[in-house]
């Protein structure tokens, strides 16, 4: 713990570490003028839910229209009268169509989206079953808000996040480079033990800021935001939506979420994909020796990894795709729907998770190998 606490103290003592996550908290706050106007609306959604529940049903109308009338209670009215339970008639083979005819040159990747949508069918069958698209979330608006919370602010968060914690172990792991002390601490076996309290000081470092970030953004956000009574609410709410090539549906999870409970699981899994890139940061950091470097092909991977994905898609090239999908920054980037099927860019249920998982899993060996390298191998600086 002791070692740690040293590796940490460097990370604490850089003013510029400071400076950029004070940036970066900031910027985050001043995103949410984005859905201003959406303010009021959301909020006398939210307000009528805490009275009324989240479920729309006769009562919930009855309480509604007692309400004081005002443009916000008019417009929320408006929108709730009539609904339906639209997974009763969503038809999921319809999105399954269209994605296997897109990668009609691909047998693998048109069977693997074909059982993704079977199973999307089993649960929009159990959401109509539940009801769940007859909750209120918050209304009109819902649509705007989940999506600027989870595919804006947190997506914000999240790269924000992975950017300055792998940069805080490379920073660590070069830090007796720039110091210029390589060669008095790796001559000793105890010095070259010390890499390894760096890796998991920066990993801690990396899920540290996460926290920050997260923690920054979050206490501002439901500052303005009352989301009282919208907690309980499914985020398969019929009025919260996602869209993939233009094609706008339901949200279809692979478990019954509220929107607290959704909002858990993303942070956590958020946690764990900074986690991944930390880790790659720490195997690049200590298979390239020089920390400059080590940022540059960092850097490269992070790119490429996402530009390559893309660039195979549009060639058609779908069981390559297929591989690229699992890339923890695709995978960082979709985070406005994770655990619902998503669309084309992933071909199992839980792809986010699975990959995520995979991902800790592989890069914590790589890097328990990459250290064993380094405890092996000539330092020359």
């Amino acid at each position: 713990m002791t070692l740690l606490g040293y590796e940490w103290r460097k990370l604490a003592r850089m003013p510029v570490l400071w400076a950029v996550l004070t940036l970066c908290a900031i910027f985050n706050c001043t995103q949410m003028l984005e859905i201003a106007p959406y303010i009021d609306l959301f909020n006398e959604a939210g307000e009528a839910a805490s009275q009324l529940g989240q479920r729309v049903d006769g009562d919930f109308l009855t309480g509604l229209r007692q309400r004081e009338q005002t443009s916000y209670r008019d417009a929320l009215l408006e929108a709730v009268e009539g609904m339906e339970n639209v997974f009763e008639t969503l038809d999921i083979q319809v999105l399954s169509a269209y994605y296997e005819k897109y990668m009609d040159s691909s047998p693998l990747a048109q069977s693997l989206m074909a059982w993704k949508y079977d199973m999307a069918e089993e649960r929009a069958a159990h959401l109509a079953r539940t009801g769940a698209a007859m909750d209120l979330y918050a209304g009109p608006v819902t649509t705007q808000v989940h999506q600027f919370l989870f595919g804006n602010l947190l997506l914000k968060v999240l790269m924000e996040s992975a950017v300055l914690g792998m940069l805080s172990i490379l920073y660590l792991q070069g830090y007796e480079d720039i110091q210029h002390t390589t060669h008095a601490v790796c001559a000793t076996r105890t010095g070259r033990k010390l890499w390894r309290p760096k890796v998991l000081a920066g990993v801690g470092a990396a899920v540290g800021l996460y926290a920050v970030l997260a923690g920054s953004a979050l206490a501002a956000f439901f500052t303005v935001w009352d989301f009282s009574g919208i907690w309980s609410a499914s985020v398969s709410s019929q009025f919260n939506r996602h869209s993939d090539l233009l094609i706008s549906r339901p949200f279809i999870t692979w478990a019954d979420f509220s929107v607290v409970g959704y909002l858990a699981a993303v942070l956590l899994l958020g946690g764990a994909v900074v986690t991944v890139l930390a880790l790659l940061a720490a195997v690049i950091g200590l298979l390239v020796r020089n920390v400059y470097l080590a940022g540059l092909v960092l850097m490269a991977l992070c790119i490429s990894g996402y530009a390559a994905g893309v660039a195979i898609a549009g060639l058609g090239w779908w069981e390559a795709f297929v591989v690229f999908t699992f890339n923890p920054v695709l995978l960082l980037l979709e985070v406005n729907a994770w655990f619902t099927e998503v669309g084309m860019n992933t071909f199992i249920p839980w792809q986010e998770t699975v990959g995520t998982v995979g991902g800790l899993a592989l890069l914590s060996g790589g890097t328990a190998l990459a250290l064993r390298r380094f405890r092996r191998k000539d330092v020359l600086v």
